[in-house]
């Protein structure tokens, strides 16, 4: 990694401004995180935001089908993607996939680095409010496995788990973005029914537990839900370890 310092008065930045690597299993769900990430940084100047090696790469196994099939195990691949962004000088890795985080215990193992756990993230994102009920929107297998309802149950926090077919429009909304990186109306349709149901079963906040659901964050606060988004999480506590101060 190149050692590159301020040229001039007027370009500055923090010496111990760390550099963000960034493990990208899914592209659209990538893009996603690093908007966010670029979102929280308090910059007027290009050179305010930090250093972000990312490895975009679509070809490590899908984390689900192993998962749900008994394919490829993407764990290996994950692993030695954190050790080739931390040799290449990144001082905190995140992986911005919720499905992925099933399997956080494995590929975290043995890391050199900080690599924040996204369902961590989200959790102490919530613990800052006082609600009665969260809905975890996610992929089948995050909701099969249960991972922030794990987690929220230990901070004391009571999740809702979404009936069959709730479920099946939250699969369907993952699978549409994954394939055209947007919602198509009839989705948003199904997605302000499904909204509806949860707010009249007494849900006050929604938890977007898969990355390519960030485009449904405005329509939940239309419904005056709390919202907790995933990849803004994961941002927010990378910005922190690398020494930069997010905007809250």
């Amino acid at each position: 990694m190149p050692k590159i310092f301020p040229s001039r008065p007027q370009v500055s930045w923090p010496q111990d401004e760390g550099v963000i690597g960034v493990v990208g299993v899914a592209p659209w769900a990538t893009l996603d995180f690093l908007t966010s990430l670029y979102s929280l940084v308090p910059a007027s100047k290009d050179w305010h935001f930090p250093r972000v090696i990312s490895d975009i790469n679509t070809k490590i196994p899908s984390r689900g089908r192993y998962l749900e099939l008994g394919e490829s195990d993407p764990v290996p691949y994950i692993q030695e993607t954190i050790c080739e962004l931390t040799a290449m000088g990144a001082n905190v890795v995140v992986v911005p996939c919720n499905t992925a985080h099933i399997l956080y215990d494995r590929w975290s193992l043995g890391a050199s680095i900080p690599v924040p756990s996204i369902i961590e993230a989200v959790v102490a994102d919530i613990k800052h409010n006082h609600l009665n009920k969260i809905a975890v929107l996610a992929s089948s297998a995050v909701t099969k496995y249960k991972i922030y309802h794990k987690a929220l149950s230990e901070s004391g926090i009571s999740a809702v788990t979404l009936n069959a077919s709730q479920q099946n429009v939250v699969s369907t909304v993952i699978e549409n973005i994954k394939i055209n990186g947007k919602l198509s109306i009839e989705s948003m349709s199904l997605v302000d029914h499904l909204l509806a149901e949860l707010i009249n079963s007494g849900v006050d906040g929604v938890i977007l537990g898969c990355t390519e659901l960030k485009s449904l964050e405005e329509r939940c606060k239309y419904h005056a839900l709390h919202v907790y988004e995933s990849n803004t999480s994961l941002a927010r506590v990378a910005l922190k370890i690398a020494n930069v101060n997010p905007i809250d």
